[in-house]
């Protein structure tokens, strides 16, 4: 039974204190005071609340001239102890007399201050109004309030309104009851039953009737209809967002006018919460002198009068709402913002709240509704607010379902402490990602809610009793819908039931009210003074009375075992679902056994399907589950890869935890960490935990605490399990043990049975108990201290702190548990970057601070002794330092020791005389972007081996499934084109990143991108890259491979000059001026001692053309070297032996010899390299030339390369091969650079001995024959249609790329015409002849550069020089590095880029540039073969470009070319003799080391035209693609010796050539066949010579192999090499296709073999092993693109039909013949010829398109030759040349009246000269728009040259026809001509062709009159004026001073000079006519 009130309060208007602080500016006094107040002593268990005053006037005590109406409101206090007292006030008005205290002078400010204080004007409902009150009086009457309340501890708001009503109602009315008596029964004779007890029926005294019904439970809470007002006012969604504010502890305020409604509010809100109690602070109705309150901290929830709304507007984390208005106001600053809650309870409770609030929303669109019938009685509001309650309590019951199964008891004896367990709700419940449940777990309600709710062993309630039943209830809700409101209703039944109103209205109640009005009543006395002695005794007497025993019986709720409701699944429970099917699952158990079986390879090939697997949740939970089944005793000591892998595993179950541990597996691998072991070395052991400390869950505070908690229920449950069996032992009946079913009880049911029995037990028992859990806490408290350390502490922590980077050191903090681990920041001066210093000391001492507050906070909270607990801090320095001491020996050995198992590391296949160089690097061979289907096999683990040849990379691939393949990439030292670190490379499989990689490129085409291991240290790699770099360039030749298998030098050869480059002083400076004059185009000055070896020189200025200056400087050192050593001196036995020299011998075959009478002789003239140092020693020369002639020559071509035949054809025509002719000096450059002579003898730069030798060579070539017509009838050769038609027969497709290249009409095959300097130069024959026959044929057509602006050659010779565009080494360097990129890119290449490999190919130009090389080849064949010209080669320094096209051409005419040994010989003629710079374009000069030149492909773009008429022609070659990789790999591979020169004097100065020629040709059959060789094959190398040349007295020491010697063994052996296609035709010529289309790209640039590396070393790849064709029958084989050899994997029909002879003989006993001679004893059936009619037109089918081509090629220097009549011809008139002019045609000077100048174009030309210049007028287009070619524009100051489009003659495209139609017709040209203008920017005149057009009001120039496109416009609309202008200087030339005028316009001033006065005053008048 408790007092009805506790206090009863008069409280007054104070007006002593209101004098007293009415002068305090701005502040609103206090003028309230308690009168009275009873009983004047406090109660002993309820002690009185001060400042009850402010809370009685909310607004302040104010004085009012208006009597207002009593008002009753509840207000609620809240004391120390969160107590709720609750203050019911009733307030009416008193009269006060004003008196005047003050002099009259302060009469006016009293009254003032009065007015200003208290006396607000009063609306109607008596809320204070901002209006101005009427100025008071000094006599008005004034009123105060004042104020009767209650105090008390129930919540009876309507009680106490009755009470004080019938007080009030006693007082106004006067009635005859004592005040006294009153408050005396209300304080002291009415007694309320707790909650259960029965309905109290009372009386205060005053002839009134009250009841007062108890509710049915303490702990529900009662509203009345508040929370339905609530969700009138404000709607749903509202009210649940403030629910979600109310539970994640948000401060919220109300707003509103009425008291009343700010109360109910807030309780409403509070209600909803159930069953959780809201803890902070609540103040319904907080006074305004109070409201700087709002600005507090904590969470709250308040309310205002929304009077006071402008007060406090800079609230920016408090919610607001506004009851009046029904606005709930967010701020948006608010942080964290509010959360709502999760997806599926927020939908389902607004559909739950609108069916309550709404009953008939669902039927309202409904054509025919349902007609219910009209229940008898309506919902009251009160019945409606008690469903949306019951709402709200279903709502968190769901929400919390499953709660008591991770509660965690901790102590039972002598009080229950209980915990929960957090992260294990969440993750078991799957709302880890909500944040409302999340923030709802931290906060300060949940911990009262499982304070209050946790223990097993209490009385339940309503919110109990449905959460046990919830599941049951939604089960049946599913199967029937309109189940759920059944559900509600009954629920909101039982809540209704709770507040006990049906009591109320059985008994009719009498309460005493004041009459309507009493209130004004004008001479109302005041409220009398109450007799305080009285009151006491009634209240004393009271207390007497009821001190007897109770007179009824409460309904107590009786304690009970609290059900458990809904389980959540254990922590190890699984529930497979759709990403882990049991089948998964069971994979999982597969491999954990496995491994723990050992057979570890097996667990490998599942090792990725369970990584995958350990993604999810359930297969972690199965990980746990399994290695706890594994463990028997304290510890599992592995083998290292069994430990690897179950480290592997535990990292990657750890890996995705959220650092919460939600799924408790790190609870579950934590015991783990300390049991698997692995033994290091003896007495080393490392355990798990050193390998999975770097997961953020170790550093959390909240996952320690409870995992401790968890493993202290464990241990706290087993004990009283303990001591059960032994009292079942001991057989004690006990009734409740008898019905335990068998299963062992949980923790809750422990407690249960204990808090039941407690009040049983003695209390020495009692202590024993809680001593023995107190222990066990200590002993989990000493482990748990144990198990932190080995988690926190590094195993690198004794490391020294500079050699390893610094790991951030930090716990997380959580901000909900109270006393965190890191409470202050004192880790170090850098917190939060973890320790600067990091040494042990350091972190031993944080780990120990961490470990010390882990345990004040475990420890307080389990209740253990301080004693204990200062023990625990005793101890933990001492376990850190032990452990920190023990981790050293284990770092140690764990870094010797791999982490991994690593595979073994394969050793390489070596070839004979191959060693490795370094150690092997383990390493990753990682991915790179080749698009193949061998990315399965990579990324591959192995290691990269260094030999003194190779880069091999050795492993296998990473994939289990793959993972007993070999990959193999390799490529040869000499070809490394780059070599790059790289960093930070991903590796999947191990999920690992790697700090160190290396990315290598060769120009083999093949791409190695590795990434270390991290047992590789930096200084092994960097150690790796400083060998590799030296073996790339070594310090000589003879250091590369071909030479170092093979013993020391050569005897009797002196070596090369190895001198330090730079050993003295004097060479340095003489070096360095050498080059400074090299880059300035100066010659070496010749030395006077004389020697046999004139000088040569690279270098020259003409060498800028071809050579970049790093080439010049290159060759200018190395010759220069080589220049002081004086010639060895021949005999006339090593002339002899020259002269047996294979090319040699061919040209003997051809006809060159002088037995053979064709006008040649072979000659010595360079035996010593006297004559050019790059040629052979022997050459080929005319009769007529002697050998002094020809040496004096040289001077005359660059290099002193002479053009010397090389190739004869049948019909006599000859290709001649040369250099570029060099002008005589530099003085005769510079004069001639304006233009060109007609007549040879007019060249400055023309050498007499040149005429001689070409005449000498045009004599040998056979006579002219007339151009028979119908030779050409089949095809249509007339200029035009050749123009015209060309587009449309012959034109190349062209791609998107290539237009956008060659958009300007640039010929396709021309390459990047626009990197070639200056116009192209053509050189014309006898001008009546060309002009008359343009197609006259000539004897020799001479293929020269465009930048040799005159040509050397006489016409009269009958000879032409055709300038050509071709793809020069400054091209091909940049489309091989682009074409390198596409096929071997370092990373995969985005085809959203636009980056697929066509385009890259497409964009490398490479294919253009073999297109470019085709199509000249084509040229020279046709020239020679169908023209019977000759053909004379002489591009750059004829060493290049001149052996592509030479080689190329002689391969299509001549079919010996096409067979093994003649293209041995063509490559040893072409490139080997004459010069080809191998090791100069490999870049494999020693001197090369410290430059940047890159690698040049010429060679390889010739074997890749090869392969093209390959592929074209298969079968007119002998030898096979197969052969033609093999060269172009073994070209870069420094294996073979044959291309490591530069030119033949250098092989002979090593002694090569001389050992060579002594030996003979290899090649020679004699020589191989019977004699001396080994019939086994075996030893690959002892078969390369014949055996006597090997043997010990022969000097044949280290001068490597010959590739060739090396093929043709090989060939003998197998027809690896050998096309079987091949048929031997003579005389076939080849004439191939060479548009980009017909071409395909080279499969040796994207294939590789990762079986065995590159196929190219036979020895290593076992090519050669004979196929056993009977294992294969019938057998399964998987053959892998990219992977396998298909050549040896599938071999065609003709190999496998040779190797069943081969068997077949063998199995009869037969020496086995070798193949060839089988071969070749096959016999060809004869097949009878098809019979056909052949056309005139089907014979020159073939021809046709290389006829065409061919004269495209020629036509480019011959278009002065056009017909007239497409022209216009010049309109001549005689000018006299007052200023010099340079004649237009012979550059030479005009002067006086001798010139002739055109009036339409302005040309000027010599008399003389008028009927040489070009024909076609610039001015006019040609006649009837016929499509002519591309016109010549003369203009002065022109070198004789074709403009920049006349090289595209022959390949107009489209584009060119659409601009001959466009407008530049007559009437839009109203006025045209030259005009200098002056550049706005630099200043300099340049001439421009200007078009004034008066249609398109525009002043348009041109770069020349023919151009389509302006390079500029001028707006005529802009300009302001015409004027003439000041003279300026021209250049060097005379002006005419009237001959400039200015054209001003808005923008600029353009400055013009026309060559003379009258076109300038011309110019002016049209411009002004224009602008008029």
């Amino acid at each position: 039974m408790s007092r009805l009130a506790d206090y009863f309060v008069i409280v007054g208007y104070d007006s002593d204190k209101e004098k007293t602080a009415s002068n305090v500016c701005g502040q609103q006094p206090t003028c309230g005071k308690i009168v009275q107040r009873f009983p004047e002593k406090d109660w002993p268990d309820t002690p009185f609340i001060e400042g009850i005053e402010w809370f009685c006037q909310p607004l302040g005590w104010c004085l009012s001239y208006e009597k207002q109406e009593p008002k009753f409101f509840v207000s609620v206090l809240t004391d120390i102890d969160a107590n709720k007292h609750y203050c019911a006030c009733l307030s009416f008005h008193e009269t006060v007399a004003i008196t005047q205290t003050r002099s009259v002078d302060d009469e006016d400010e009293t009254i003032g201050n009065n007015r200003l204080l208290g006396a607000t004007a009063s609306s109607t409902d008596g809320i204070a109004a901002a209006a101005t009150p009427a100025p008071i009086t000094h006599h008005s009457v004034m009123y105060a309030p004042k104020c009767l309340v209650l105090i008390s501890r129930l919540d009876c708001a309507d009680t106490f309104k009755n009470c004080l009503g019938t007080i009030y109602t006693v007082y106004i009315e006067n009635l005859a009851y004592a005040l006294e008596t009153l408050i005396g029964n209300i304080l002291g004779c009415i007694q309320v039953p707790p909650a259960g007890g029965p309905q109290v029926r009372f009386s205060i005294g005053a002839g009134d009737k009250q009841s007062l019904q108890p509710p049915q439970s303490s702990s529900l809470p009662t509203t009345g209809s508040g929370v339905h007002f609530l969700f009138k006012q404000l709607g749903i969604k509202n009210v649940l967002i403030l629910l979600c504010a109310v539970m994640t502890e948000n401060k919220i305020l109300f707003l509103s006018k009425c008291y009343w409604h700010l109360t109910d509010s807030c309780r409403a809100l509070v209600a909803l919460m159930y069953p959780f109690r809201y803890t902070h602070v609540y103040i319904p109705i907080l006074p305004a002198p109070l409201t700087e309150v709002l600005s507090t901290p904590t969470p709250f929830i308040m309310g205002i009068h929304s009077s006071l709304q402008t007060e406090i507007t800079d609230l920016l984390d408090v919610i607001v709402v506004d009851l009046d208005g029904g606005l709930v106001t967010i701020p948006e600053s608010l942080t964290p913002p509010v959360p709502i809650l999760p997806s599926p309870l927020w939908e389902q409770t607004q559909d739950l709240l609108s069916m309550i609030l709404f009953p008939n929303l669902a039927q309202a669109d409904l054509a025919f509704p349902t007609l219910e019938r009209p229940s008898a009685l309506a919902k009251t509001d009160a019945q409606i607010d008690k469903e949306l309650r019951a709402i709200f309590m279903r709502l968190f019951a769901q929400l919390l379902q499953g709660y008591r199964s991770c509660l965690t008891i901790i102590r039972i004896h002598p009080k229950p402490v209980i915990t929960f367990h957090k992260a294990g709700f969440l993750g078991a419940r799957d709302l880890i990602e909500s944040e409302f449940l999340f923030r709802v777990l931290d906060s300060m309600f949940f911990t009262t809610f499982v304070n209050e709710r946790g223990p097993p062993w209490r009385a339940s309630d309503a919110w109990d009793e449905l959460y046990s039943s919830m599941n049951e209830l939604l089960k049946s809700e599913a199967q029937n819908r309109n189940l759920i409101l059944t559900h509600i209703q009954e629920l909101g039944r039982v809540l209704y039931e709770n507040e006990g109103t049906l009591a109320h209205i059985n008994y009719a109640q009498k309460v005493l009210r004041p009459p309507e009005g009493a209130f004004q009543r004008i001479h109302q006395p005041a409220f009398p003074r109450i007799s305080s002695e009285k009151v006491e005794l009634i209240i004393q007497e009271g207390i007497r009375k009821n001190g007897v025993p109770q007179r009824f019986h409460v309904t107590r709720n009786q304690h009970r075992i609290i059900p458990m409701g809904p389980r959540l699944p254990e922590a190890l429970d699984v529930r497979p679902n759709v990403q882990n099917s049991a089948r998964r699952l069971e994979v999982l158990r597969i491999c954990v056994s496995y491994i723990f079986e050992n057979r570890i390879t097996d667990a490998r090939k599942l090792l990725p399907a369970v990584m995958r697997t350990l993604m999810h949740r359930d297969a972690r939970l199965i990980l746990c589950r399994e290695f706890f089944g594994y463990v028997h005793g304290n510890k599992a000591v592995l083998d290292h890869q069994q430990f690897e892998l179950v480290v592997r595993f535990m990292n990657k179950a750890l890996h995705k935890s959220s650092g919460i541990d939600e799924y408790t597996v790190a609870a579950a691998l934590l015991p783990m960490s300390t049991i698997f072991c692995r033994k290091l070395s003896t007495g080393v052991v490392q355990f798990a935990y050193t390998e999975i400390q770097d997961h953020a869950i170790w550093k959390n505070h909240q996952f320690w605490e409870s995992t401790f908690f968890q493993d202290v229920q464990g241990q706290i449950k087993a004990l009283y399990l303990l001591q059960r069996r032994q009292n079942e032992h001991q057989k004690e009946a006990n009734c409740v043990l008898d019905e335990v079913p068998l299963e062992e009880p949980t923790a809750l049911e422990i407690t249960a049975e204990q808090l039941r029995k407690s009040p049983t037990i003695e209390e020495e028992k009692k202590a024993e108990l809680a001593k023995s859990e107190e222990s066990t806490l200590y002993s989990q408290a000493i482990h748990f201290a144990n198990r932190m350390v080995s988690l926190l502490i590094p195993l690198d922590v004794n490391v020294d702190a500079a050699s390893k980077p610094k790991p951030a050191f930090r716990l997380e903090e959580n901000q909900s548990v109270s006393n965190s681990i890191m409470g202050s920041h004192s880790l170090s001066e850098h917190s939060d970057e973890g320790f600067e210093e990091n040494n042990a000391l350091e972190i031993g001492v944080t780990v120990g601070k961490t470990i010390s507050r882990f345990i004040d906070s475990v420890c307080t909270e389990g209740g253990v002794t301080s004693e204990h607990i200062r023990n625990l801090h005793d101890m933990v320095p001492g376990v850190v330092h032990m452990h920190i001491e023990s981790l050293e020996p284990v770092y140690l050995e764990a870094k010797r020791h791999p982490h991994v198992q690593k595979p073994k590391i394969q050793t390489p296949c070596l070839l004979p005389g191959e060693d490795l160089v370094t150690d092997h690097l383990r390493c990753f061979l990682m991915p790179d972007g080749r698009e193949d289907e061998t990315q399965c096999l990579i990324p591959a683990e192995g290691a990269l081996f260094l030999t003194n040849y190779r880069v091999v990379f050795k492993g296998s691939p990473c994939d289990p499934l793959y993972c007993e393949q070999v990959i193999v990439r390799t490529f040869p030292i000499a070809s490394l084109l780059k070599e790059k670190k790289i960093s930070v490379l991903y590796l999947a499989h191990l999920d690992q990143t790697l700090t160190e990689g290396l990315q290598l490129r060769s120009s083999s085409f093949q791409l190695i991108k590795v990434a270390f291991d991290p047992e590789v240290t930096p200084e092994q790699i960097e150690s790796f890259r400083k060998i590799l770099s030296k073996a790339r360039h070594p310090f000589d030749e003879f250091e590369y491979f071909a030479f170092q298998s093979y013993g020391t030098m050569l005897q009797g050869v002196a070596p090369l000059k190895t001198k330090e480059k730079y050993s003295t002083l004097k060479g340095f400076a003489k070096k360095t001026l050498l080059r400074g004059a090299k880059k300035a185009g100066f010659k070496q000055k010749q030395q006077t001692k004389r020697k046999l070896v004139s000088e040569f020189d690279y270098g020259s200025a003409d060498a800028q053309e071809t050579q970049s200056i790093d080439d010049e400087l290159e060759d200018g050192d190395e010759f220069e070297t080589q220049n002081n050593a004086m010639p060895r001196l021949l005999t006339t036995k090593d002339v002899e032996r020259m002269r047996e020299r294979s090319y040699v011998q061919d040209w003997k075959r051809l006809g060159f010899d002088a037995e053979a009478q064709r006008g040649f002789r072979i000659s010595n003239a360079n035996t010593s390299y006297a004559t050019c140092r790059s040629y052979p020693a022997i050459i080929v020369a005319p009769v007529q030339c002697s050998d002094a002639a020809i040496m004096h020559l040289g001077r005359c071509f660059k290099g002193q390369r002479i053009p010397l035949p090389t190739w004869r054809h049948a019909n006599g025509a000859l290709l001649i091969r040369g250099g570029q002719p060099n002008s005589k000096s530099v003085i005769g450059m510079l004069k001639n650079t304006t233009g060109s002579n007609t007549n040879a003898h007019h060249d400055v730069t023309h050498y007499p001995e040149q005429d001689k030798y070409f005449l000498a060579l045009i004599n040998t070539m056979p006579k002219l024959t007339p151009l028979a017509h119908n030779q050409y009838s089949g095809m249509n050769l007339s200029m035009s249609s050749l123009m015209g038609h060309s587009s449309s027969d012959d034109r190349q497709p062209l791609t998107p790329e290539l237009s956008r290249k060659h958009k300007n009409n640039l010929d396709v095959s021309d390459g990047n015409k626009s990197s070639q300097g200056g116009k192209s130069g053509t050189m014309k024959g006898n001008p009546k002849n060309s002009s008359a026959h343009p197609f006259r044929k000539m004897r020799l057509y001479a293929l020269g550069e465009k930048s040799q602006a005159k040509s050397n050659m006489n016409v009269d010779f009958c000879a032409d020089f055709i300038p050509v565009d071709y793809p020069d080494i400054r091209q091909s360097r940049p489309a091989f590095k682009k074409l390198i990129r596409a096929c071997m890119p370092s990373h995969n290449t985005n085809e959203a880029d636009g980056q697929s490999f066509a385009k890259m190919v497409e964009q490398s130009d490479w294919l253009q540039q073999i297109s470019s090389l085709m199509q000249l080849a084509g040229a020279v064949v046709d020239l020679i073969d169908l023209q019977e010209s000759s053909v004379m080669l002489s591009l750059e320094d004829g060493s290049d470009v001149t052996s592509q096209l030479s080689s190329i051409a002689q391969l299509c005419l001549d079919p010996y070319y096409r067979s093994l040994d003649g293209f041995r010989v063509l490559v040893e003629k072409e490139w080997l003799a004459f010069g080809h710079r191998f090791a100069h374009r490999s870049n494999l000069k020693p001197s090369h080391a410290n430059t940047n030149i890159a690698f040049a492909p010429t060679f390889l773009q010739f074997l890749d035209v090869v392969h093209q008429l390959q592929r074209q022609f298969p079968m007119a070659f002998e030898f096979n693609d197969f052969y033609l990789r093999f060269l172009a790999y073994h070209s870069v591979s420094c294996r073979f010796r044959t291309f490591l020169f530069d030119c033949e004097l250098e092989r002979s100065d090593s002694g090569i050539a001389a050992m060579e020629d002594k030996r003979g040709s290899l090649n020679a059959k004699s020589m191989f066949g019977t004699g001396g060789m080994a019939t086994n094959g075996s030893d690959d190398e002892c078969n390369v010579y014949p055996m006597d040349i090997r043997s010990q007295r022969t000097p044949l020491n280290r001068i490597g192999h010959s590739i060739f010697d090396y093929i043709e063994r090989q060939h003998n052996k197998t027809p690896i090499f050998y096309n079987f296609l091949y048929s031997a035709d003579k005389g076939v010529i080849l004439r191939p296709q060479n548009n980009v289309a017909a071409l395909d790209l080279w499969s040796y640039y994207t294939n590789e073999e990762l079986a065995q590396g590159a196929p190219y070393d036979l020895e290593v790849t076992t090519v050669d092993d004979e196929i056993d064709l009977s294992e294969m029958k019938g057998k399964r084989m998987v053959v892998t693109a990219g992977y396998d050899n298909l050549e040896k994997c599938n071999p065609n029909a003709y190999v496998c039909l040779l190797s069943e002879v081969k068997q077949a003989e063998t199995e009869r006993g037969h020496l086995p013949q070798k193949w060839l001679q089988v071969w070749n004893s096959l016999v060809v059936p004869q097949v009878e010829p098809a019979a056909s009619n052949t056309s005139l037109g089907n014979i020159y089918v073939q021809t046709h398109q290389h006829k065409r081509s061919t004269l495209e090629i020629i036509m480019k220097g011959r278009l002065a030759g056009y017909q007239d009549k497409y022209f216009h011809p010049h309109r001549f008139e005689k000018h006299p040349y007052t200023t010099p002019t340079n004649c237009n045609h012979c550059t030479k000077l005009l002067w006086g009246p001798v010139g002739y100048r055109c009036m339409d174009c302005g040309n000027s030309y010599h008399e003389k000269c008028t009927e040489h210049s070009m024909k076609n007028c610039t001015k006019y287009k040609a006649i009837d728009g016929a499509v002519g070619p591309p016109n010549v524009n003369m203009s002065q100051g022109d070198t004789a040259s074709i403009a920049s489009s006349a090289a595209t003659t022959a390949r107009t495209s489209s584009h060119h026809f659409y601009n001959q139609f466009s407008s530049n017709v007559a009437e839009n040209r109203t006025h045209e001509g030259h005009l200098y203008k002056r550049g706005a920017l630099l200043k300099g005149w340049k001439q421009r062709w200007f078009v004034l057009d008066s249609i398109k009001h525009q002043l348009r120039y041109y770069d020349t009159s023919e151009d389509t496109a302006p390079k500029g416009i001028i707006e005529l609309a802009e300009v302001q004026s015409v004027t003439a202008a000041q003279p300026a200087q021209i250049g060097a030339k005379r002006v005419d001073e009237k001959g400039f005028f200015d054209l001003k316009t808005s923008k600029r001033t353009y400055n013009f000079y026309a060559v003379n006065a009258n076109l300038a005053q011309e110019w002016i008048e049209k411009l002004q006519a224009c602008l008029q």
